[in-house]
Parts: C-alpha cells; sequence; structure tokens
C-alpha cells in the first residue's frame, strides 16, 4: 500500500538507473550518503520524507570470504492494533 502511494505521488518522472553503492568498510557514512542521495533520484515523495530509513547490510560469501556492506532504503508505517476484549 504505501508502495502504491509512493509511486502515485513520487515526483521523479523519469527514473535514472543508479548504480548499487557498496562500502568496501572504509567510511560507511560516506557511503550512506552517497546510497541516500541515489536512492532520492529515482524516489520523492511524501511518502519518502516521512516514511523511509535506511538501513545496513552486511554480508559475508562463505565461499570466497568476500565482504559485501550495503546501504538499502526501506519504507514502514506503525499502526496502532486496538486490543480486543
Amino acid at each position: 500500500m504505501l508502495d502504491s502511494l509512493h509511486e502515485d505521488l513520487n515526483r521523479v518522472k523519469i527514473k535514472p538507473l543508479v548504480p548499487m553503492i557498496e562500502s568496501h568498510g572504509e567510511n560507511d557514512e560516506r557511503a550512506s550518503i552517497e546510497a541516500w542521495e541515489a536512492h532520492l533520484k529515482r524516489s520523492q515523495s511524501i511518502i519518502v520524507d516521512l516514511m523511509h530509513g535506511q538501513y545496513k547490510s552486511t554480508v559475508r560469501c562463505p565461499d570466497c570470504n568476500h565482504l559485501s556492506i550495503t546501504f538499502e532504503a526501506f519504507n514502514q508505517i506503525i499502526l496502532p492494533i486496538p486490543e480486543i476484549r
């Protein structure tokens, strides 16, 4: 539902291709900022302003031991669920 609202309200009409930003552990803050700026090149709406965030994903390959650190956008809405008595 949130994604549908976001797409209807998205101010970006022509969405450029943006590369995945990957940190190599040396400067996560800079990689995080670059990833967020890349996200905003494709997604700008009131939904992004109020309900999008970013998380850090760290994955290590068990075969080659390669470490991948990425920063990915997510959306959420917190809704109270009334207690039924």
